[in-house]
């Protein structure tokens, strides 16, 4: 006789847990772990665990809440076979995108989840969402962190919120989904990030000194310089134009890039478009970026590439070790350099 599979759903808060106050406003409620154990287990024959790690509204989530969870999963490792984390959908895509990059030879699913709806709604997307999300640690061919909503199931560190409204909250712009939900389960194996060998271990070293700066016409880079000269930041995230695309001819970004280059501040360029590549070889007026050894985040998501600056920042010192990090996908967090 084989033993069950044992499952670990982790609470971390959300909406999938609010309920009401007395003025109406949503706030996290203490209901759904009891809901769960009397309902979920029931339509498994593995064993399905819970723990309260946190019950937050996830725009209240910082750096340490994702060392928190990576942690709790090493925890418990050996204990379960798959691991589910019910999470809020604001931040879950820079939560998603810290786990990929912190467990490190990962071997089982850790699947995230959360809702639209509280789970007390009697419309809520949330019953499904999770039931879906055990099935996909049940079955154990993902060993990677996934995002699952809307009966999909995307890489973690691929996607991005979408929508405030529909069911169809996350979407993944550059990588296809990785399982779909009908009346069965269609996995795409293909696409799935294979398992790396190694131990399981976690690496929760990070940097949150790093800036992001959206580029919109007419906006002053001076306040940055400052902040790079008195070493109040470490990395800066540039979301520029179309595919890399920036306004080389204004004067004050080249002091930043000149600044940051001379106190070996690592600047990463991703696009503000959602789909495609960001190409710092495609036009003219990119070519300062190239010169100051801008680093290009290819077809990263702005969450990724924010949350994987920090990573490497926390891990390395030498700005050689930054960029090459950066560049290399280490959790299929973007497409290979020399893909074609």
């Amino acid at each position: 006789m084989t033993n069950k599979k044992r499952i670990l759903i982790v609470h971390t808060g959300g909406t999938f847990v609010m309920e009401s106050n007395e003025e109406g406003l949503l706030k996290p409620g203490d209901y759904a772990f009891d809901y769960i154990e009397k309902t979920i287990p029931s339509f498994f024959e593995e064993e399905i665990v819970q723990t309260k790690l946190m019950n937050i509204d996830s725009s209240l989530f910082r750096p340490l809440h994702w060392i928190n969870i990576a942690e709790h999963i090493r925890d418990h490792y050996d204990k379960f076979d798959g691991f589910v984390v019910i999470h809020g959908t604001d931040t879950m895509a820079y939560t998603a995108s810290a786990l990929s990059l912190m467990l490190k030879n990962l071997g089982k699913p850790v699947i995230m989840t959360g809702s639209q709806l509280p789970l007390i709604n009697c419309r809520s997307d949330a019953f499904m969402n999770l039931i879906e999300s055990v099935e996909v640690a049940v079955d154990g061919a993902l060993k990677e962190v996934a995002v699952l909503f809307n009966h999909t199931v995307f890489r973690g560190n691929r996607v991005k919120k979408k929508d405030a409204w529909d069911f169809e909250a996350f979407y993944s712009p550059n990588y296809n989904s990785l399982i779909k939900f009908g009346i069965g389960m269609d996995k795409k194996p293909h696409r799935f990030l294979p398992e790396k060998p190694g131990v399981f271990d976690i690496d929760t070293r990070l940097d949150e000194n790093v800036v992001m700066i959206p580029f919109y016409p007419g906006i002053d880079f001076s306040n940055f310089s400052i902040m790079v000269r008195k070493k109040k930041v470490k990395g800066i995230v540039i979301e520029a134009y179309g595919s890399g695309n920036i306004p080389s001819d204004n004067p004050g970004l080249e002091e930043l890039f000149k600044d940051a280059a001379g106190n070996e501040v690592p600047i990463a360029v991703c696009s503000q478009s959602p789909i495609g590549k960001v190409n710092l070889r495609l036009y003219e007026v990119a070519s300062k970026a190239a010169f100051y050894g801008l680093i290009s985040a290819m077809d990263m998501t702005r969450e990724a590439t924010l949350v994987k600056l920090m990573v490497a920042l926390g891990r390395y010192k030498s700005i050689v070790k930054i960029k090459q990090f950066m560049t290399e996908s280490i959790a299929g967090e973007k497409e290979s350099e020399h893909a074609r």
